[in-house]
C-alpha cells in the first residue's frame, strides 16, 4: 500500500470573479489523501480534507478504511509520526516510511 496526498484548488464562481474582476479573496484549497495498491495501482481508499489537516492526521482514517490484508505501507517522511506508527503497529502492518528531516530517536516501543 502506498499513501500520499495532494492539494486541490476549488474552482467555482470565485475563480470566475477573480478572472473577470481581479483578486478579491483567498483561494480555497482541499487535500486529497490516497491509499493505492502498489501492484495493481488501484485506489484502495481516499479521503478529502481541509487544507489544514496534516498528512499524518489523515493517515489513521485511511488505514481504517482498508478492508483487505495489508503487509506493508509505504509513505513519505510526513508520515513519520508516532500517530502513524501506532496505527500501523495496531494493524500489524510493516512501515516503509523514511525518517523526517531532523528526526530524533524515539525511546521505548519505537526503537
Amino acid at each position: 500500500l502506498v499513501i500520499d496526498s495532494t492539494g486541490l484548488k476549488v474552482f467555482g464562481e470565485g475563480e470566475w470573479k477573480v478572472k473577470k474582476h481581479g483578486q478579491e479573496r483567498r483561494r480555497i484549497w482541499r487535500k486529497l489523501h490516497l491509499a493505492v495498491d502498489s501492484n495493481t495501482h488501484e485506489i484502495i481508499c481516499a479521503d478529502l480534507s481541509l487544507n489544514n489537516v496534516t498528512d499524518s492526521e489523515a493517515f489513521p482514517g485511511l488505514i481504517r478504511q482498508t478492508h483487505r490484508k495489508i503487509r506493508a505501507a509505504s509513505a513519505d517522511g510526513a508520515y513519520d509520526t508516532r500517530l502513524c506508527h501506532d496505527e500501523l503497529r495496531r494493524k500489524k502492518i510493516s512501515a516503509l516510511i523514511p525518517p523526517r528531516k531532523g528526526a530524533g530517536y524515539w525511546p521505548g516501543e519505537y526503537a
